[in-house]
């Protein structure tokens, strides 16, 4: 998903990879599961067969665990913030966790082609030497989106085939 904040001191560009439900539905959803196994559970229990219970607890939360890891991944970011002279790229979860800080007349965005003709080309911002990939988790739309409107704020977009 991309956002775009225009105010009049700079401009921000918010990617965030597309997410399908929030935590909080996720909660419920595994709070259904939970009820679902533990009346399973506690059905095989009655009957004399206890050992399934400790499995039951263990299978949701395992399945637990990996809704919130998923839910955490889809909380990354990338943030680029566009002043007169300057580009801050910033990336991170809850915060920035790695920041690179350039001069805009020196950054451009890489377009390489995939390897596979469905797939969505990788895109890099180039700073002198520097080369970071952004938008890895963007669809082949939301690149195209990224780069017309990279296009449109100046900054060169230069395309490369697949190595």
């Amino acid at each position: 998903m991309i956002e775009f904040v225009n105010n009049q001191v700079s401009s921000q560009i918010i990617l965030t990879p597309n997410k399908s439900m929030t935590w909080e539905a996720n909660k419920k959803i595994l709070l259904c599961m939970f009820c679902f196994s533990m009346i399973i559970g506690l059905s095989f229990a009655a009957i004399g067969a206890w050992m399934v219970l400790p499995f039951a607890g263990l299978e949701i939360s395992l399945v637990g665990l990996g809704m919130y890891y998923v839910c955490w991944k889809l909380n990354f970011k990338h943030i680029i913030i566009l002043e007169a002279e300057s580009f801050v790229l910033q990336k991170g979860v809850y915060f920035p966790k790695q920041e690179w800080q350039w001069q805009r007349s020196q950054v451009s965005l890489i377009k390489q082609d995939s390897h596979y003709r469905m797939s969505a080309p990788t895109l890099f911002l180039e700073h002198i030497n520097e080369r970071i990939e952004i938008g890895d988790f963007l669809n082949r739309k939301e690149k195209k989106q990224f780069r017309e409107y990279m296009q449109e704020i100046r900054i060169p977009v230069i395309s490369k085939p697949a190595p």
